[in-house]
């Protein structure tokens, strides 16, 4: 009989332990998930920002040159 309490006793301690990982697990993982979806929500800024900027930074494709020192020597 002691022997069967023992053996109960160690799989309850074994049960308390892995709930206590899941629950740690978890919130490592409602963390993550948070900091992705932070991460998400400034790439979309970041790229509707460069959107906005890209035409005010065409040139058109043209190229002027070589700036004028260029040629003295």
């Amino acid at each position: 009989m002691k022997d069967l309490e023992e053996r109960i006793a160690k799989l309850e301690e074994t049960v308390y332990f892995q709930d206590t990982t899941i629950r740690e697990l978890n919130q490592a993982l409602v963390a993550q998930q948070f900091q992705l979806d932070e991460m998400e929500k400034r790439m979309l800024a970041m790229q509707t920002k460069l959107r906005e900027l890209l035409p005010i930074l065409d040139d058109g494709g043209t190229d002027d040159g070589p700036p004028p020192h260029y040629g003295s020597m």
